[in-house]
């Protein structure tokens, strides 16, 4: 059974490459069409503003901002913007499909990537979706232009707003099914918790959008200039949080491992635990930020271990009372270090809960289903899942069905019953990442 699923794995690659070379091509086939459609009904008015528009666009997409998965941020969407509302739909789709085709960002371990370099359908996916994106985003502005008048000399509100919403949601679907492809997660959770809580910040870059447009418009090139500036600095802003988030997890991946180096018998765990937590988050579908807590809480779950003597967490035989004692203590040492640390103290009741029991059997302070915290409940089904399904000194591994039935009668004792047939589900998928 194991090894039949394990080799339908195997076969998941090519299958996953087949896919995204289709999804490549619809998506290459629908541009064709949209551009076919705007060249016939739309002709480039200004090669001033195309020309400008799209050196910066250039120089803003190799500055873009690199997503934890896949993806990346560019603040190039400004200038599209400012192009769909200085004139045509045509210009606007030039000025972006070739800034993200001549771009030569800097990726870490790689170098500059640039179109001679990087995978040719990601290039053709990029510059369809742009091209897409830009050319009906611009078709609906002029439309609603022509069709309403607002009285606006400069720019029509209406207009500007479904042009906005319909680049927005055309970027997001596309983007979203395609990691729903790469990560084989759910489409609807992929641009919930990826996208949708970045639409903030698209329409933010968007208004930049428009006051790039009114300086061209008033002051020529000098004034597009002056104000591309800002949206640099907005651009090195948003860099800088996500470094930090980066270096939030690389640092806490760090620590685990110089904890799990000391117990040979443990080493990986924190990080299927980890993993784990995390599938469960999605099942149950909480919000990114739940997920990110989890996922850091149990990555630290265990880091009150060190202060348990070597010898006791490493006895390979039976542990006596009051061995077993001071291994429970584990917990509140765990919170207690990482109460201390400003940016974790978030996590600290997480951790200090991970042995808690549904039925206040448990430790340390013995809290039942009402009073532990979701978060705790997922991490408690995470932990215990995994130390069953891995070789101990004083034990074997229990299989998959074995492990994931101990979890269904123990639910309403040990675990949360309202969460176990979800958790049951995430496990099961999650568990062949790890396996053999």
């Amino acid at each position: 059974m194991v090894k039949d699923r394990q080799a339908e794995l195997k076969k998941k690659p090519s299958d996953k490459k087949q896919l995204i070379y289709l999804y490549v091509f619809l998506i290459s086939f629908f541009a064709i069409i949209t551009l076919r459609f705007i060249i016939l009904r739309y002709n480039i008015n200004d090669y001033m503003l195309l020309f400008a528009f799209t050196i910066l666009a250039i120089i803003a997409e190799t500055f873009l901002i690199p997503l934890p998965k896949i993806g990346a941020i560019s603040v190039s969407f400004a200038l599209t913007y400012s192009a769909i509302i200085l004139t045509d739909p045509l210009t606007a789709c030039i000025i972006s499909a070739t800034g993200v085709a001549l771009r030569f960002p800097y990726k870490d371990g790689i170098g500059r990537i640039h179109i001679l370099n990087d995978p040719i359908y990601k290039t053709i996916f990029n510059v369809s979706q742009y091209i897409i994106n830009s050319g009906l985003a611009g078709v609906t502005y002029v439309f609603l232009d022509n069709h309403i008048n607002m009285g606006f000399e400069f720019f029509n509100p209406v207009a500007g707003t479904a042009a906005l919403i319909v680049y927005i949601l055309l970027n997001t679907l596309f983007m979203s099914e395609l990691m729903t492809i790469l990560l084989n997660e759910k489409f609807i959770y992929i641009w919930k918790n990826n996208f949708l809580s970045m639409m903030i910040n698209v329409v933010l870059v968007g208004l930049l959008g428009i006051i790039l447009a009114f300086a061209y418009n008033s002051y020529g090139i000098g004034g597009l200039l002056l104000f591309f500036i800002p949206l640099l600095l907005a651009r090195y802003t948003f860099k800088l949080y996500i470094d930090m988030r980066k270096n939030y997890f690389e640092t806490m991946n760090v620590l685990v491992r110089a904890i799990e180096a000391s117990d040979p018998y443990t080493s990986g765990h924190s990080l299927r635990v980890s993993a784990y937590s995390e599938a469960i988050a999605k099942e149950l579908g909480l919000p990114q930020g739940k997920i990110d807590l989890i996922k850091s809480a149990a990555l630290l779950h265990d880091i009150g271990k060190i202060g348990i003597d070597k010898s006791i967490l490493n006895k390979s035989g039976k542990l006596e009372k009051d061995e077993f004692e001071t291994i429970k203590s584990h917990p509140e040492i765990g919170a207690t270090i990482i109460a201390d640390l400003s940016y974790l103290s978030n996590i600290s009741d997480i951790i200090r809960h991970h042995h808690e029991r549904n039925d206040g059997k448990g430790y340390p302070d013995g809290l039942s289903h009402n009073s532990i915290p979701l978060e705790t409940s997922i991490l408690t089904i995470a932990d215990s899942f995994d130390a069953m399904t891995t070789n101990r000194p004083y034990k074997h591994s229990l299989s998959l069905d074995d492990a994931l039935n101990e979890i269904k009668v123990n639910a309403g004792t040990q675990f949360n019953p309202d969460i176990v047939d979800e958790a049951i589900t995430a496990l099961r998928k999650t568990y062949y990442n790890f396996s053999e």
